[in-house]
């Protein structure tokens, strides 16, 4: 019972102490989404090869996208037309940060973490684009049969509407998993292994440093709920640097995702990436800790176990506030409410001229990247793209091969709903 007490506690220190700055990220991050559209990214991606690099990867460490729900919006980048350079850094930069994670990040780890994990996304995003654009760059036509669709005309009071419902509905709803299994983790690392168990039992530093390499890269985590992972890892004994190194490569990239973008830009482009983010993340950690070792000013909020402080009326507050925000958006995000906001009224009146499968599909920005792409496509009227059936349903006059072609180059499965025995 005490150690149940002890979990319970500490998993509310962790949420507590996050939750002002997620807030405050997810309000920040639905302003993003009205303001930097992914067809304002692909009109912008354009130009010279290292300029259309540097673009990215500006555009893609503010954006709160992770590893899966990037891999559509890149596919969607290289059929307008971006080289796979600029590609590259945006798929690196992007999953890595955003501006949740960011403000949850100095929250929970202090300012040297927080500045210090941008800064590694934008370097990064830059050596993996400039590697892959001399080594394997090609020059990619856009898509024959395809349309660029208008641009959304919102008045303001539908850009503030659009801004709160991605930033306390659509994005809290597609982290809400992870991030409570996140803080669940972190909770019991600090509840049931001691902070000698490192050097205990693996005690090399550079060892440490690999094992979190090769529990980042695999696994599937999103850069806000990576934070307290690495918190409960530091309070297991490893160095900040190690608990770095996983901070890098677990939002970066997992194994799902991998296999994609070896479809979406090839085997080359596909093995630069993955080596970048290796590396990247071992060199960033050796040097965060070598600059906290040298310059050590107490920017580190590690003075004490995070996850066993006690909380401030606001921070209390706000924890009530985030669990409200994620229980409602998870709901929402079950049900459906949040997975098609663009559907006309009309549409589901009629009977949809096609009605398709589509596999892969993990989150809001996924069914948003199959819908804005079936939309680009010749003699398509309207599409619904429902997120938890993994169904989208077409209306207009097309050619079915092409609708599934399309999907397919995402880096989704599209197939025909099997025909029933009558």
């Amino acid at each position: 019972m005490q150690q149940l007490t002890t979990l319970l506690h500490a998993c509310w220190s962790v949420l507590g102490q996050m939750s002002p700055y997620l807030i405050l990220g997810f309000l920040i991050s639905g302003v993003l989404s009205v303001m930097i559209s992914p067809r304002w990214v692909e009109k912008h991606l354009g130009g010279s090869r290292y300029g259309s690099i540097l673009k990215a990867t500006l555009l893609g460490v503010p954006l709160p996208l992770c590893s899966c729900g990037v891999i559509p919006v890149a596919a969607s980048l290289r059929k307008h037309g971006a080289n796979k350079g600029a590609t590259t850094s945006f798929l690196i930069s992007t999953p890595q940060t955003g501006v949740d994670s960011i403000l949850a990040t100095y929250g929970l780890l202090g300012p040297f973490f927080a500045w210090f994990r941008p800064l590694a996304a934008f370097i990064t995003g830059i050596i993996g684009g400039i590697l892959v654009s001399t080594l394997d760059d090609d020059k990619q036509e856009k898509h024959a049969g395809t349309h660029d669709l208008p641009e959304e005309h919102l008045s303001f009071t539908q850009k503030i509407k659009a801004a709160l419902s991605y930033g306390l509905i659509t994005l809290p709803g597609e982290i809400a998993r992870a991030l409570i299994v996140g803080i669940l983790v972190a909770g019991l690392i600090s509840t049931f292994i001691s902070s000698d168990f490192v050097s205990q039992y693996i005690g090399n530093y550079y060892l440490t440093m690999l094992l979190m390499l090769a529990i980042g890269i695999p696994i599937y985590v999103c850069s806000t709920s990576s934070i307290p992972i690495a918190l409960g890892f530091m309070h297991a004994g490893v160095s900040p640097g190690a608990a770095f190194v996983f901070l890098i490569s677990g939002p970066a990239t997992n194994a799902a995702a991998i296999s994609v973008v070896f479809k979406v830009l090839g085997r080359a482009a596909a093995v630069i990436y993955i080596t970048t983010v290796m590396v990247g993340s071992l060199v960033g950690g050796f040097v965060f800790d070598y600059l906290n070792q040298t310059f050590s000013t107490g920017l580190l909020a590690t003075s004490q176990p995070a996850c066993h402080v006690e909380l401030s009326l606001f921070e209390g507050i706000s924890a009530i506030f985030m669990i409200i925000i994620l229980a409602v958006s998870w709901y929402k995000s079950r049900t459906g409410a949040a997975c098609c906001s663009s559907c006309h009224d009309g549409a589901a009146v009629h009977h949809p001229d096609l009605v398709i499968n589509v596999d892969g599909m993990s989150c809001g920005n996924c069914a948003q990247a199959v819908r804005q792409t079936i939309m680009e496509i010749d003699g398509v009227s309207d599409a619904q793209v429902l997120l938890t059936e993994k169904r989208a349903e077409i209306y207009g006059k097309f050619l079915p091969e092409q609708v599934l072609q399309a999907i397919n180059d995402l880096g989704y499965t599209a197939t025909l709903p099997a025909k029933k025995d009558s």
